[in-house]
């Protein structure tokens, strides 16, 4: 009896040719945000901005976005329906290797900010210091008058002293401080009182990713409150409690942190931020870093451009946050008939993507919240191009502000994944440390999950979400049963992970 012996041939997928290019943990590929969505000179002096530091756009767009919503948090609100008041302040976190230029486009677009508050110095300086000297002649004769009352030799002419003392103190004169629209470092406690003291507005701009330590209780053991940064981007109460008086206040913060991708990875790890709703509140960008195809021979930004971009910051400054104004105006957006139709089909569109099988399961809290931060994006897109001339809200300005949040939910995701929330993405980077250190061109499910059983991945529901997770990036096959004596489910490896063989 011939038995004959039947030769299996590795398919095409052995080949190296047959694979698209594997896309690695922590590496992502975000799509870039133009500055053609700003609108006039904000779009031409981010382009600008961003040509001449070789950076990318979305880089300097987000900052002059962080930048504009300084100068009116707080003023406006955006109603696409009845009860519903959406404020127009945006937390932005920006992600990019060291050598990126972040400091220089961060201090360029928060230029106009130093300028206008040095203006400010030299119109208010001289009234301040008059009314602190007076202020504090008022408190020595009410402490005169405190002497003479413990000293009153009838309760008749010490009753009339304390009245005098009273009616004093009710009348002291208030010592207005100097505007300050941005801060870089700031511990959780002082941040309250700075921004009570600038009637409850402040914004923080920072290239350092130190200011989030801070936040999250570095001097505290990690035990920060921090109901500031939470109610922060939407006006909540405020109550803070101090020795010798409360403060209450209704906060609008604007946040800009340009920084290194591990400092998004190891949010995550902070205790503070879990479960509290603090990494919802900010959009992502993890641009494509431009390191390595510079050229160095761009020109410098021009002067005109400067110069239009500072003028028209300080003229949003000199209208909406004028410090002789004790009390600042609330405007009131709304959206003309077209805009809200675009806006209501862009919410179809996201929840329909909710579901835990969607695009957003790794982050439904943050997708959930992106329609207000379209409203949001609108609202400072609208402001920059028409400030108060008009209250209504365009289709192409929706339009606009909805590319510009479709384009944001990419970067939320690899932010997201890379703060390793994901479980399914943690458990599939577990695996490929297996399947590198393997160095082997295929492994068979038994061997997976054999190398797995002392892991919590080894069960067999989060093996198969972490297993999808490697197909989706490229990394490894679908399943395929291999007709040997005893059927066999086999994953094929992408050839350029592995070393030592010819492909």
């Amino acid at each position: 009896m011939n038995h004959e012996t039947k030769t299996f041939e590795f398919p095409a997928i052995t080949h190296a040719d047959a694979w698209e290019t594997p896309i690695l943990f922590d590496e992502f590929e975000t799509p870039e945000i133009p500055a053609r969505l700003l609108p006039g000179i904000f779009g031409e002096f981010s382009a600008a901005l961003a040509l001449a530091t070789e950076t990318p756009d979305a880089l300097s767009v987000m900052t002059v976005l962080s930048v504009i919503s300084t100068t009116i948090a707080k003023c406006f609100v955006v109603s696409p329906k009845e009860n519903w008041h959406e404020p127009v302040n945006i937390y932005t976190l920006i992600a990019l290797p060291p050598a990126n230029n972040k400091s220089l486009v961060l201090s360029s677009c928060t230029n106009p900010l130093i300028e206008w508050e040095k203006e400010q110095v030299l119109q208010l300086e001289y009234e301040i210091k008059r009314k602190h000297s007076e202020r504090k002649t008022q408190e020595k004769i009410i402490e005169s008058l405190r002497i003479k009352a413990a000293k009153a030799k009838s309760s008749a002419e010490q009753q009339s002293l304390i009245n005098e003392i009273t009616q004093k103190e009710a009348n002291l004169i208030e010592v207005p401080p100097l505007p300050v629209l941005f801060i870089n470092d700031v511990t959780p406690e002082s941040l309250t009182t700075l921004v009570h003291e600038q009637n409850g507005r402040l914004a923080i701009f920072s290239d350092e990713g130190g200011i989030l330590e801070t936040l999250s209780g570095l001097y505290s053991n990690g035990a920060a409150n921090i109901d500031i940064l939470l109610k922060g981007i939407d006006g909540g109460e405020v109550r803070v409690r101090r020795k010798d008086r409360s403060i209450t206040i209704k906060p609008f913060l604007s946040i800009a942190l340009t920084v290194q991708p591990i400092i998004i990875q190891k949010m995550g790890d902070k205790r503070t931020y879990l479960g509290n709703g603090t990494f919802e509140r900010f959009l992502y960008v993890l641009p494509k870093s431009k390191l390595g195809y510079r050229t160095h021979d761009k020109p410098p930004l021009s002067t005109e451009i400067q110069n239009a971009y500072l003028h028209k910051i300080k003229h949003l400054l000199d209208t909406f946050y004028s410090p002789n104004k004790s009390k600042h105006e609330r405007y009131k957006l709304t959206l003309t008939t077209p805009a809200h139709t675009l806006w209501r089909e862009f919410q179809t569109e996201i929840e329909k993507e909710l579901k835990p099988d969607g695009r957003f399961s790794t982050c439904q809290g943050w997708a959930g919240k992106t329609f207000g931060f379209t409203l949001r994006i609108a609202g400072l897109l609208h402001v920059a191009e028409h400030g108060i001339a008009n209250f209504t809200i365009s289709e192409n300005t929706m339009k606009n502000a909805i590319e510009l949040i479709r384009l944001l939910t990419e970067h939320a995701i690899a932010a997201f994944n890379l703060m390793g929330i994901d479980q399914a993405t943690e458990d599939a980077k577990t695996i490929l440390q297996w399947v590198k250190s393997n160095n082997s061109p295929t492994f068979s499910q038994s061997e997976l999950t054999l190398a797995m059983r002392n892991k919590k991945l080894g069960k067999s529901e989060r093996l198969q979400k972490a297993i999808q997770k490697l197909y989706e990036r490229n990394i490894i096959s679908l399943p395929l049963k291999v007709p040997t004596r005893k059927p066999t489910t086999v994953y094929y490896v992408n050839p350029s992970l592995i070393t030592g063989v010819t492909q």
